[in-house]
């Protein structure tokens, strides 16, 4: 397991263990986007490129998930 793979693997178990403390999804899909990107690079690193483009892609689409959820925060409704 090289360095950039443990550093991907530790970001995700940190995402689920975020997500299990209630953090908000703007968080969550951040992290997961970090360690989809940070296991691109791995992949990438060792010459693997079909995941490459799977990693990185998936990583892409996080972070738009996690841009998405950051602008458009859920409303709370006033107590009447």
């Amino acid at each position: 397991m090289t360095t950039l793979s443990t550093i991907a693997f530790a970001t995700a178990l940190v995402a689920v263990l975020a997500l299990a403390f209630n953090a908000g999804d703007s968080w969550f899909c951040a992290l997961i986007a970090l360690a989809c990107l940070t296991g691109g690079c791995d992949a990438v690193y060792r010459g693997l490129d079909l995941w490459a483009f799977v990693f990185l892609l998936s990583g892409t689409g996080f972070t738009g998930a996690a841009v998405h959820a950051a602008i458009n925060k859920p409303r709370r409704q006033q107590p009447r």
